[in-house]
Parts: C-alpha cells; structure tokens; sequence
C-alpha cells in the first residue's frame, strides 16, 4: 500500500465558521495536524490550543487499514471552556461548563470500543429555550470498552434532577442507551402563561429501531394564567394544503426512528387555571401515550372548586370534568356553575350547564327547581325570578 505523511502547524490562527446565520470565531494560539500512512497503519494527529481556553489533543491509528482495521489511539480533552460558543446565542443567551475527556480507543472498525472518563462540569446554560432557571451542575461518562454508563445531576433554581443511564454498542448495529431522569418539584416556566413544578420519574430507551419514553410525571403545584390566545395556539385548518416550491403538495414528515411514549401525569391539589373567566383548581389523572397513530390522551381532570364569569355573573363551579379518551383536543365537557345561592332568592338554584365536546360545546341554562329557560336566565342573572321583580316593582 502507499506511505506518506502530511504534517500542518500554525501559530495564532484564527477561524470564523456561521453557524444559524451567526459569526462563531474560534482563535487557535496552537494548531498542529499530521496524517501518515506507514507500515501498513494509517495514524491521524491533532494537537489544538485554543487561545484563552483549554486543549484538545489525540492521536487515532488503524493497523491494517486494508484487513482488520484495528483500532488504537487515544483523545483528550483538557479544560474546553463551553463559553466559546456563546457568539451563536441570542442577546442575553449564554452558555457555561468545562470539558475534560481522557480517552482510549480499542477495537476494530467493525466493533470500536473505548475505555477512559468524558466530564462536564459547572454546566449552565441560560437562554429562552430553557424552562427552567439552571444553576451549575456536572455529567460524567464513563466508558468500558463497548459499555457506557451516566451520572449527573441538573441543577435549577428550585429543585433538581438525576440522570443515570447506559449503553452497549457490543452489537453496532443493534446498540441501546437507556437513560433515567428523576426530580422533586423543579420549578418550569413556559412565559407568559404557564409555571408549573414538576417531579419527573421517568425512562428513555433507545435502540435503531425504537425511541420509547415510559414513567410518571407529578405535578403538585402550577399556575395557568391565558389572558389572550398566542398566535401559535391557532391551528391549520385540516383543509389546508402545504405546498412546496414546487407548487406540489407537501409530503409530512416523519421521524426516522419512530417515538413511543406511556406517561401517567398526575395532577395535584394546587393546580389553578385562570382562563377566559374561568378561575378555577384542578386536579386528576391523564394516561398520555404516543405510538405509530398519534398522540392520545386517557383519563379525568377535575374541578373540584372554582368560579366562571358569564352573563355578567361570576358563577361557582358546582361540578366540572373534562373526560379525554383520544385526541388531546377533543375532550368531553361535563361542567355546571350556579349562581351563589347565598345571592338567589326562594333556595333556587340557577346555573350554566356545558356539555359536548370542546370542540363543539353546548350550553345550556338549567335551574332547580325546573323552570322555563328565560325565568332560569333571570334569577342566574340578578337572583331572582319575574313574581319578585314585579312585587319589587309595585312597591
């Protein structure tokens, strides 16, 4: 087979890459590359010294690159401060942490392993995709050859979560990852509407064929405050056809490897809504699954208490569910608000009753003890019926 060798050395060289249309400058006080091929071994080198940051050397041999391309070498990685990469962020974004990698390479092309420890330390990273506040926190890698195994802990401003996880690639072409993440009450922010704690107990598992996502999701205490709906809330209509540049129908995307999930979310006692005169506690239990069909929700959330605002009224909420089996969007409605009786005259009851779909939903005033729908409308709008209002008015 050939033999050569290629060697490249500079000195304060300095490299500008656009990543997501933003300038990302990289300053090398030292870059050294060499390639050789001898000796029926192929065998790349680096040495790279970023100025005002850390090092990342290595060296990678194959021996019998022709046969069974063994592998060897090791990568090291000392000191590589995250924020180098702050440029690509947006204003006010910013990242943080130190990487520390010593590695080793074994194996053959067919069945690589590698053996050594990869850490991130003093991770944080701040930017409007995060939901929630990170403090510093660390990862730590560990490999055995064609093993793997994860520790770390993610750390926020209230609460934290634990990861642990593994991964064998002993057979490449059919490798797995698993990975665990539990929590208690870490505080989630999606602005301006929602913050909600959460105590995560669950399991992602990966292998080339599957993505699957199994557990149990807490939720004890959450504030839903919806003044206005967001832009993104409003759907496509189903009729619609996206078309390409092309003009010509859009074909949907799917993800490569198919997603499924079986989450239980259980909703806790301190729960409160406040939407479109709705303020209201809820509580209950959703069985959320995801698999080849869609994404489908089961269970019962509850209104315990709360109070609505219509026809002028702020109306208590007597009874409230709302009842999902399929489409998250399209539960059953089954609520009643009354007027406060301490306010209606005669122990009548008078109220709203919407039942249906929430995509269809039907109202309709009810009262007890029944009563033609226009009197019922009354006394839920001032408290009493017509005789009082006469009596009233021939006084």
């Amino acid at each position: 087979m050939p033999q050569g060798k290629v060697t490249l050395s500079g000195r304060n060289v300095k490299v500008t890459q656009t990543v997501n249309d933003a300038p990302l400058p990289v300053a090398f006080e030292t870059l050294n590359l060499s390639a050789d091929l001898h000796n029926n071994r192929a065998e790349l080198g680096w040495l790279i010294r970023l100025t005002n940051n850390g090092q990342f050397d290595g060296q990678v041999q194959v021996t019998d690159p022709q046969g069974r391309r063994n592998l060897g070498g090791n990568v090291n990685m000392r000191n590589l401060n995250l924020a180098m990469v702050n440029p690509v962020f947006s204003r006010g974004e910013k990242a943080a942490g130190m990487l520390n990698a010593r590695l080793r390479l074994g194996g053959d092309v067919q069945s690589p392993q590698l053996f050594g420890q990869l850490q991130l330390s003093a991770l944080d990273i701040d930017g409007n995709f995060m939901p929630f506040e990170m403090q510093p926190s660390q990862l730590t890698m560990n490999f055995s050859g064609t093993r793997s195994t994860l520790a770390g802990i993610v750390r926020t401003q209230q609460g934290q979560i634990n990861l642990n996880g593994n991964a064998d690639w002993s057979q490449i072409d059919n490798w797995r990852a698993r990975v665990t993440a539990k929590g208690s009450r870490v505080r989630i922010t999606v602005p301006p509407m929602v913050r909600l704690d959460v105590s995560p107990d669950v399991v992602f598992d990966a292998t080339p064929s599957l993505f699957t996502l199994d557990g149990r999701v807490d939720v004890p205490w959450a504030r839903i405050v919806v003044h206005d709906l967001p832009e993104s809330a409003v759907g496509v209509s189903s009729d619609v056809v996206m078309l390409n540049n092309d003009l010509q129908p859009e074909t949907p995307q799917t993800a490569s490897i198919p997603i499924n999930s079986n989450l239980t979310v259980h909703v806790g006692n301190n729960v409160r809504i406040d939407a479109f005169g709705l303020k209201a506690r809820l509580t209950g239990d959703l069985k959320v699954a995801q698999d080849k069909q869609g994404l489908g929700l089961n269970g019962q959330i509850n209104i315990p208490d709360g109070r609505f605002r219509a026809y002028g009224q702020d109306l208590l909420v007597r009874k409230g569910e709302l009842l999902f089996s399929g489409p998250p969007d399209q539960p059953l409605l089954n609520i009643e608000a009354i007027r406060n009786p301490d306010a209606t005259e005669d122990d009548v009851i008078a109220g709203v009753r919407v039942t249906g779909t929430a995509d269809e939903p039907k109202a309709e005033i009810f009262s007890d003890p029944a009563m033609p729908q226009a009197e019922a409308l009354l006394i839920c709008c001032v408290g009493r019926g017509w005789t009082a209002i006469r009596v009233i008015a021939q006084q």
